[in-house]
């Protein structure tokens, strides 16, 4: 305990670590134009590790920008190693509703982007850690990790493969209505996924077959007391069979349509209460592609999903939303982002098939300089399920000052909220973090 406050000590009193906004509860999401159970990863805080199935956003190329990592070149493969180290004050690290008890860390974040060079093909490799460490409860150090690879094959002249792989585990605590409330530190969730696309252009239509399969597992809990809770019945693995249509004629804006089926067989064919959660999904999402321009990007679209259970005591779950991102662009230095999702979740409350989930983020960034930039966001989480609809809040800013391409000083503040439907679960939480990240 000693050493760990004095570690403590020492990165307070020094010059700045990362602005690490360690556990921010909502982030820029991946398009979801057919249900997806990942959930939200801190992977997609760092944009030079995220890999999305849409258009990326416009950036300054390399030659432009002289605080950009220089990487490591080898064989056609290009390496960008990073670390960030942070400092964080936390108001309440165990997002507890009765009992805040404020607490000071340490946050790590390494990563690894991989991007090939090649003529033809592409290959993207990436991983990210984020490790936070706090002085006064051990019991609430955290160990989040992704891990991802993207091939692209060009086969032909009009057709395209991409396999995509990936690993997420992350640790989850009392902000999740499924994690009970006598719960000791986190759940520890883990996600495995791999899908092979084949896109082929047909005359004005460009049509994508998706197929493969995500492997969920959850750890077991440990109690007030003594205990644990098996949540060995939770694990289940999900195939899925989609195909995408689009309309490329109009030289802007593309419309399309998307349909999925994704059943989930449960390790366990019978969960805790005796009930079977072996279910049938569907999905249907239609909506419109903005091309790759320099202003605008990405889509938006209108989906329904329907899942029905195996087990004739569980209704059928449904869900009417919006899925997409639109980047827009309007200067070099400007860039505002908004995120929608919605999603079908499971769960092992007795009698309810599942919630309902709608997200949003806005986040905005803004450069002063090639050195000095701002970003600022704020989104919202709706949990719809059996005890109720939960709301989940989030706000955050920070400041990012490249003092070399090797070297960037950052710092930030969020905050969370939930606004609970059940008495007693409401929560707030406060992280306040500077840092240092240091990159090639």
């Amino acid at each position: 305990m000693a050493v760990r406050r004095l570690i403590m000590v020492l990165l307070l009193a020094g010059a700045g670590l990362q602005a690490g906004l360690a556990h921010g509860q909502t982030v820029p999401a991946l398009r979801r134009t057919i249900e997806d159970p990942l959930p939200p990863s801190g992977l997609a805080a760092d944009p030079n590790l995220l890999v999305q199935d849409r258009p990326l956003p416009r950036r300054k190329r390399a030659a432009e920008d002289p605080y950009a990592p220089r990487g490591l070149g080898l064989g056609g493969l290009r390496f960008y190693p990073s670390i960030a180290f942070a400092a964080l004050a936390n108001s309440n690290p165990a997002s507890s509703p009765n009992d805040a008890q404020r607490d000071i860390g340490l946050n790590i974040r390494p990563g690894l982007r991989v991007e090939s060079d090649w003529v033809r093909h592409a290959l993207s490799l990436g991983a990210s850690g984020d490790f936070t460490f706090y002085g006064g409860n051990s019991d609430l150090d955290s160990q989040d990790l992704d891990v991802f690879q993207r091939l692209r094959l060009d086969v032909r002249r009009d057709t395209t493969a991409v396999l995509d792989t990936s690993y997420a585990r992350q640790q989850t605590g009392l902000e999740s209505s499924d994690v009970p409330a006598s719960a000791v530190g986190f759940r520890t969730d883990h996600t495995s996924a791999a899908t092979v696309g084949l896109t082929h252009a047909f005359g004005s239509f460009d049509t994508k077959l998706k197929t493969g399969a995500t492997f969920r597992s959850f750890d077991d809990v440990k109690l007030l007391g003594g205990g644990v809770e098996s949540n060995a019945d939770r694990a289940y693995i999900e195939p899925i069979l989609s195909l995408r249509a689009t309309y490329t004629d109009p030289p802007m804006i593309k419309p399309f349509v998307e349909a999925g089926y994704t059943p989930r067989l449960h390790r366990q064919s019978i969960d805790r209460n005796g009930i079977r959660r072996d279910s049938h999904g569907f999905g249907l999402t239609a909506g419109l592609m903005l091309d790759d321009g320099p202003i605008w990007s990405g889509d938006v679209g209108l989906t329904y999903l329907h899942r029905n259970y195996d087990d004739p005591a569980l209704d059928s779950n449904q869900a009417l939303g919006l899925t997409g991102e639109l980047i827009w662009s309007p200067t070099d230095l400007t860039r505002v982002v908004l995120s929608l999702g919605t999603t079908l979740s499971e769960t092992a409350t007795a009698g309810s098939p599942g919630s309902r989930n709608w997200n949003m983020k806005v986040a905005a960034s803004h450069s002063l300089s090639d050195s000095i930039a701002f970003t600022v966001g704020s989104g919202a989480a709706i949990e719809e399920g059996s005890g109720g609809t939960d709301v989940t809040y989030d706000a955050s800013a920070a400041v990012s000052w490249k003092l070399n391409p090797m070297l960037a000083w950052t710092a930030g503040y969020d905050v969370t909220w939930l606004d609970a439907d059940a008495a007693g679960r409401d929560y707030v939480v406060h992280r306040v973090s500077t840092g240092l990240t240091v990159s090639r």
